[in-house]
């Protein structure tokens, strides 16, 4: 859950997900919907998924007991050389570098590291200071250290080097240019898209959602249909879903940020008589929904599904 999501953002989801599936087994024996359904708003899906896929290896492969070898666990789906050398030397006490983002930016103040870890030349550089700082005894507590240092003290901005253990030896306090690392990617632009999310509503109140793939943006969870946000394609796409169907009401657009692009959708309310396949209960469904489609469910519940613009 801390591959590319804030602690403060984790603490919840992460205390909600070990209660529902307090162990390997009990991961590896639910189904793929209720682990979906338990990660929906922390984004990027795939993680969950392949969270999913390494508990039922686990389960089948190693009798669900958990792999301790370095070629075992980074065989598991999903798991990259600092997850393993995190999982090793925090639950093993093994000798194994890790490369998290707080550990990226002690070294590169410590060390001044030009340029940013996205280009493979520079990544190279951060792994063998990484493997370099990493010790041959007590590891579990220098990864705690290392990981809790950047966390609370070489903090991204304004870090606190009057309170640093190490200060005396980090390069870019030496020299007054902490604010200077780890140097930033050159910034670009991301691109806008838009398209609307189609929210029909049967007689019951019911809503109408479908599974998308598990590649993608929201992969593997359930959503609204979805067209080009046109007059023609949303006319189009209604008469194709159900001919009885009519509009309720267009809403504001609203925009989703990814990290690749920023979307804007465009909910459209729509009354959808005599259908029931495919539709849901709003107040029964224990499905994966991305937090967009989340928040227009929210906004049915203050319109009245039955009456249309005509």
């Amino acid at each position: 859950m801390l591959q590319q999501t804030q602690v403060a953002t984790v603490i919840d989801y992460f205390n909600n997900f070990v209660v529902n599936f307090p162990t390997v087994v009990a991961l590896a024996n639910a189904d793929e919907e209720e682990v979906l359904a338990s990660w929906a708003g922390l984004g990027y899906y795939s993680r969950a998924r392949n969270l999913h896929k390494s508990a039922r290896i686990v389960l089948s492969k190693y009798r669900g007991i958990f792999p301790t070898s370095h070629s075992e666990l980074i065989s598991l789906p999903g798991v990259g050389e600092s997850t393993a050398g995190a999982i090793l030397s925090l639950a093993c006490n093994q000798s194994r570098p890790i490369l998290d983002g707080n550990v990226k930016r002690v070294l590169s103040r410590c060390h001044r590291v030009a340029g940013h870890y996205s280009d493979s030349k520079v990544l190279k550089e951060f792994w063998r200071l990484a493997k370099y700082h990493t010790p041959s005894k007590q590891n579990a507590n220098y990864t705690q250290a290392i990981m809790d240092l950047g966390a609370t003290i070489c903090v991204p901005r304004k870090p606190l080097c009057s309170r640093c253990p190490v200060s005396r030896h980090c390069k870019a306090n030496l020299c007054n240019d902490q604010a200077s690392f780890p140097q930033k990617k050159a910034r670009t632009i991301r691109p806008e898209k838009s398209l609307a999310l189609l929210a029909y509503r049967n007689d019951k109140g019911d809503i109408y959602l479908v599974k998308r793939p598990n590649k993608g943006v929201w992969g593997g969870l359930w959503s609204f249909e979805e067209c080009e946000d046109t007059k023609t394609a949303i006319t189009a796409a209604i008469k194709e879903h159900n001919i009885k169907a009519s509009i309720v009401s267009s809403l504001p657009k609203f925009k989703h940020s990814f990290t690749h692009y920023h979307l804007w959708i465009r909910p459209i309310i729509i009354n959808s008589p005599s259908l029931e396949k495919g539709y849901f209960n709003i107040n029964k469904m224990a499905l994966g929904i991305p937090t967009p489609v989340k928040k227009i469910i929210t906004m049915l519940d203050s319109l009245n599904p039955t009456k249309s613009n005509e």
